[in-house]
């Protein structure tokens, strides 16, 4: 990273704030999971980032906000557009049982009661954007899709939030999804 004295003065290019942003995000990402979310301070997620707390202000916003990126950023699969009903539930699977989401998703529990502001950031940004996206994949049934969400994390995914199963492999990720939507049919 170049030094103070060696980045050029002004706004950089968008590729630029592209790369910082999701930097930031990244950062975030790391110490929320791996501290919490309270002991994850601007300030060390600045540093890191290699920012000032005022940039990661104006590009991003609060640590309610960062959360929101951090779990907008595991859910990247929802602009993809999925072939099919299977390929939705693959593709959320994937992203949820995996570590970052895991940790992201016990750091938002642990400070759920103390600001339901970061529960609503990380409910809206994850769990509600996942059901809508695979309500997209049952003529909009959004019944359907809270209750096909819930199979498709279930008890796997308790499992791993409570550090009993490592992240599972993409063949055993596979044959979660098979059961599950052999199980609704």
């Amino acid at each position: 990273m170049p030094s103070t004295a060696d980045r050029r003065r002004g706004r950089p290019p968008v590729h630029e704030q592209a790369a910082r942003d999701a930097r930031i995000v990244a950062v975030a990402t790391r110490l929320f999971v791996a501290v919490g979310f309270h002991a994850a301070s601007l300030d060390a997620i600045a540093q890191e980032a290699g920012v000032t707390k005022r940039t990661i202000y104006d590009r991003i916003g609060d640590k309610p906000a960062l959360l929101r990126a951090a779990v907008t950023d595991v859910h990247d699969y929802l602009e993809v557009e999925a072939r099919d009903l299977r390929h939705a539930c693959t593709l959320i699977a994937a992203a949820l049982f995996a570590d970052r989401a895991v940790g992201l998703h016990r750091a938002a529990v642990a400070v759920a009661l103390d600001d339901p502001a970061i529960s609503r950031a990380f409910y809206d940004a994850g769990p509600l954007a996942a059901q809508r996206y695979l309500a997209a994949h049952l003529n909009g049934d959004e019944r359907r899709a809270e209750h096909l969400f819930g199979a498709l994390l279930g008890e796997p995914h308790r499992r791993r939030l409570l550090a009993l199963d490592p992240e599972p492999a993409p063949t055993a990720l596979d044959a979660h999804v098979t059961a599950v939507l052999d199980a609704i049919a």
